[in-house]
């Protein structure tokens, strides 16, 4: 006992103090404290305490004689237990310090386990309840009052015992209760429940004889003591046993369903939900589908177990191994005459024709509460031919397809354990000290196995058998390249062979397929990059992944979207391998087909390309990229599987897809903030043009290096690249890839030296965009241009030069080239005093970035309107919009974008004179860009950090953030430095 106080009632009256029996010997002491005891925690008035302790012999002196006793009491209980009101007295017990209690809430678990199902657990309980009654309750203490109660905690005392006996019935302990009922229907000759219990007992023991006697005594002795016949219960027993001379034990045929069941709470109440459904006339069927080794069986099996009251007739189980090595589906006859005998049916009374046995089955089944289990069943027509009609009947079945052709009550699939499951099994499996005596280790073991229980059963009992192994070392294991699948083998268990049994169902086309799946570098993939794989019609393609999605060899997370489980893709790598004579063929086909697609204008969104491909003989479908949406889907689902594919065709030396997949996946992987695949697949498809000796296409990479680095603040070292690009380029290159180079030059150089090469390097680039007539081209040396040009703070020449910029980019749709041009020139007119037709320009460039649904122009647009809207003295609307552009930064923009958003609008809360606020979104600009050493945005942070030390004046403090930005802006952008020392001179 846990409490240091505790009560006992339930026999003579006993407290204890830790453990320590305290002496109460006065028996008018004893049933005071019983008294109380039972109205623990409740008032007692002196008179109801005197009623109860007395009403046998009240004494002359009433209410008075208590005070003694209490006194008496207070003295041999601990301090503060018994308390004197100005109502009455109270006695203050925990919940589990009374064993009363103690015994209902026994009694109240067990009946909860038991409507669950869980029928050995009750019967547990049930005992543990009973054993706490010692003798007779509250035994030889005076007054009405406690003998009323005795007689209470009596009566609830047997019927317990009797629900304990209904459980152990149905648990089928009849030979153990024969013993223990027998003597106690001897000590209570009238209760009925109890001899109709012990008739039972005998009844499933065999022994219907001495059952029948049992009840002809009863009778006998209720005639002769009390003048009256058995009750209706007890006859209806005596009926059952005379119907049934040869009543057998409940048929139980679930298999053990193992030790280590842990987890899928949500899905036992689901299927338990389901199958207790009483309101159809047909039958409650649930079909249960998963991958191999995912628990299916073991989850069906528990769910039976749990509803085995509900179904008190039989708990049915038939094998119909339709995935089981070495054997062949059992035939659908063979499966009858199993469940035919199951329900009590002779063998010698088994029609040999198959439709007389149908029709047999479901008459005998017919009313009965029977529970089946269909398990591992391979197709929907054997399941059909099995079903029972009754609606008293409900069936499970489980399969790793999913069985389409059934038309059932509910479907369930099941999938992987949940990281907290997974984590329980493994720790069940291994023990919980091993598992936590290195988590990380543990974590990456479930992750090495997928989340898959037969993975993590195997890899479970590989260590329990080997504890010199730890966790970490069966890792290093797992990871040997090749090996994962054949170290997820124990006893003649493996992952392999549990998968084959599904490959070897798959027609030829379905098993082409699933093998050449396996070289899908990426995550996940749609009907064209399969297709594509395959070399079939997207439509095809399609099918065949439906299929296998079908089979529990593919996933569907999302619609028309696929992937592998880690362990499956595995086995398919390793039979492709083996099967598959020239699988370069096919991923040479998937990389055509994401050098094309990921090049297509709209998905690079209306930005110039890296590389013109020219007419590049299409051999692969494409899927439509019509519109901008279109496109943006496409992106962004296959961004990642880009970056993939770059590392995959470097290691199998397709040196030039490398670089052209590369570049066509930069800007994808840089409009969606990925910078770490951004910087990963340039350095690759570098690399490649370097080993492959392309001049061209170093440059190219170069070209696309220098936007990366840009992109990071740094200047210099995407001024270097773009320098050795232009140096690489050999005479004879393409004019427009010169003329690209000098614009990337130009935007990298605009704000470090706008007049002496940023503007130069893009009038050359305007000049050869003039010579081969490429539109595209010039709009981009116009609208950098206007940007050096406004940097330098010459805004009439800028907005010139941004206007002409868009006459070109309007007529071609939109582009982030156009929103980016919409901005510059709002600036521009903001600087001009234009208000209103930087209202109109801002206005359209959101328009054109939300139209490209750009993570990008989207928050810089944004913030150019509320600049506007704040400027017109609209500070409500213009904080609208500035914590609107953070949004959208923080939801797909990469760190620029997200301190631009947020530079904007704490300047905004400037306005609206909140600067707390204000403050921290100054201080996150500065915190990102300083561990970025992105100069820039750290003089952007310091001039707004210094707007927000003069706004609360500390004008001391504004100057030290002015001259710490002008010390950074003196070298990186001189430009800037003229507006900066101007706010210093005002400060």
């Amino acid at each position: 006992m846990s409490h240091p106080l505790y009560i006992e009632l339930l026999g003579p009256l006993r407290i204890r103090w830790h453990g320590t029996e305290l002496p109460i010997r006065a028996q008018r002491l004893q049933a005071l404290l019983a008294v109380l005891a039972l109205r623990a925690n409740q008032i007692c008035t002196a008179s109801e305490l005197l009623d109860a302790v007395w009403q046998d012999n009240p004494p002359g002196t009433g209410v008075k004689v208590l005070p003694p006793y209490i006194y008496r009491l207070r003295r041999t209980l601990p301090e503060d237990i018994l308390t004197h009101t100005s109502d009455g007295y109270l006695l203050r017990l925990d919940e589990d310090a009374l064993d009363v209690t103690e015994f209902e809430n026994a009694v109240r678990r067990a009946t909860e386990l038991r409507e669950r199902g869980e029928l050995d657990a009750a019967a547990a309980e049930y005992r543990t309840a009973l054993a706490l009654h010692r003798g007779e309750p509250l035994a030889g203490l005076p007054g009405q009052f406690l003998a009323a109660q005795r007689l209470r905690l009596a009566e609830r005392r047997d019927k317990v015992f009797g629900e304990r006996v209904d459980v152990d019935l149905e648990r089928g302990r009849a030979a153990e209760l024969v013993a223990e009922l027998v003597p106690a229907v001897a000590a209570r000759p009238f209760d009925e429940r109890l001899a109709g219990q012990l008739m039972q007992a005998l009844s499933a023991d065999g022994r219907q004889a001495d059952a029948l006697d049992v009840y002809s005594r009863t009778r006998q002795t209720l005639i002769d003591e009390l003048g009256v016949e058995p009750g209706p219960a007890l006859r209806e027993v005596h009926q059952t046993i005379l119907r049934n001379e040869t009543t057998a034990q409940v048929r139980d045929e679930l298999p053990y369903a193992g030790a280590t069941f842990v987890g899928r709470d949500a899905e036992l109440g689901h299927l338990a939900d389901v199958l207790s459904a009483t309101d159809s006339q047909a039958p409650p069927i649930v079909a249960i589908d998963g991958m191999a080794g995912v628990g299916k069986t073991a989850l069906a099996v528990n769910t039976a177990r749990k509803l085995a009251r509900r179904y008190p007739d039989g708990l049915l189980f038939v094998d119909l191994h339709g995935h089981t090595p070495g054997r062949p589906p059992l035939d659908v006859k063979a499966a009858l005459d199993h469940l035919l005998l199951g329900a009590d049916v002779p063998a010698a009374a088994i029609p040999h024709t198959l439709e007389k046995a149908q029709a047999l089955w479901r008459t005998t089944v017919e009313g009965r509460r029977v529970l089946v289990v269909l398990d591992n069943a391979l197709d929907s027509t054997t399941v059909n031919q099995l079903l029972p009609g009754s609606p008293t009947c409900g069936v499970l079945i489980t399969s790793r397809t999913q069985l389409t052709g059934l038309d059932v009550r509910d479907r369930l699939h099941l999938g992987l354990l949940d990281s907290t499951d997974a984590t329980d099994l493994l720790a069940a499996l291994v023990g919980a000290e091993r598992a936590t005596a290195d988590v990380a280790a543990s974590n990456d073991l479930i992750e090495r196995c997928g989340n898959l229980p037969l993975a993590l059963r195997i890899a479970g009992a590989r260590l329990r058998h080997r504890p010199a192994w730890t966790v970490a070392h069966i890792n290093q294991r797992l990871d040997r390249v090749g090996r994962r699948l054949t170290e997820l083998t124990a006893d003649g268990l493996g992952i392999a062979a549990a998968f084959q049994l599904s490959y070897d169902q798959l027609a030829p086309k379905q098993q082409r397929m699933f093998r050449l799946l396996s070289a899908l570098p990426g995550r996940d993939f749609d009907r064209y990059g399969a297709a594509a794989l395959v070399d079939c019609a997207p439509e095809e393609a399609a099918d065949l992944a439906e299929s296998l999605v079908d089979a529990n060899l593919l996933l569907e997370p999302t619609p028309d979207r696929y992937q592998f489980h880690d362990l499956i893709r595995d086995y398919a790598a390793e039979l492709a391998r083996t099967t598959d004579v020239d699988p370069d063929v096919a991923t040479d086909r998937l990389l055509e087909y994401y050098v094309q697609t990921a090049n297509h204008p709209l998905a690079q969104q209306g930005n110039a390309p890296f590389l013109e491909l020219g007419d590049r003989p299409l051999v692969v479908e494409l899927p439509a990229l019509d519109t901008i949406r279109q496109a943006v889907t496409w992106a962004d689902a296959e961004a990642v599987n880009l970056a993939a594919a770059v590392e995959q065709a470097l290691a199998r030396g397709r040196l030039e897809y490398t670089w052209l997949v590369a570049l066509g996946s930069m800007r994808l992987l840089q409009l969606r903030g990925y910078r770490q695949q951004e910087k990963q697949v340039i350095e690759l498809g570098l690399e490649a043009a370097r080993r492959a000796g392309n001049r061209q296409a170093e440059a190219h990479m170069l070209h696309a290096l220098s936007s990366y680095l840009r992109g990071r603040g740094n200047t210099q070292g995407a001024t270097d690249a773009l320098r050795e690009a232009l140096e690489l380029l050999p005479d004879d290159a393409d004019p427009r890839v010169r003329g690209r180079l000098y614009t990337s030059l130009g935007l990298a150089m605009q704000t470090v030296d706008p007049f002496g090469e940023a503007l130069p390097a893009l009038r050359k680039a305007a000049d050869i965009a003039r010579e081969v007539q490429d539109d595209l081209l010039l709009g981009r040396a116009l609208t950098f241009s206007g940007l050096a040009l406004s940097n330098a703070c010459e805004y009439v020449d800028a907005e010139q030069s941004y206007t002409a910029a868009l006459a070109i980019l309007r007529p071609r749709g939109a582009s982030g080239l156009r929103a980016d041009a919409l901005s510059g020139l709002t600036t521009c007119y903001v600087n001009l005093g234009r208000l209103d037709e930087a209202m109109a320009s801002a206005t359209e460039a959101r328009d054109v970035a939300v139209e490209l649904e750009s993570s990008f122009s989207i928050p810089f647009a944004l913030a150019r309107l509320a600049l506007v809207n704040r400027l017109q003295g609209n500070v409500d609307t213009a904080l609208a919009q500035s914590r609107e552009a953070v949004a959208v930064a923080e939801h797909g923009g990469n760190e620029q974008v997200r301190w631009s958003a947020r530079q904007s609008l704490g300047t905004t809360l400037l306005a609206a004179g909140e600067t707390d606020e204000a403050l921290e979104c100054f201080e996150y600009v500065h915190r990102g860009a300083v561990a970025d050493q992105n100069n820039a945005y750290i003089v952007g942070a310091l001039e707004g950090l210094s707007d927000h030390a003069a706004a609360v004046g500390d004008p001391a403090k504004a100057a030290a953030y002015l001259e710490e930005a002008l010390t950074i802006s003196d070298e990186v952008s001189p430009a800037r430095s003229v507006g900066l020392r101007t706010k210093l001179t005002n400060l």
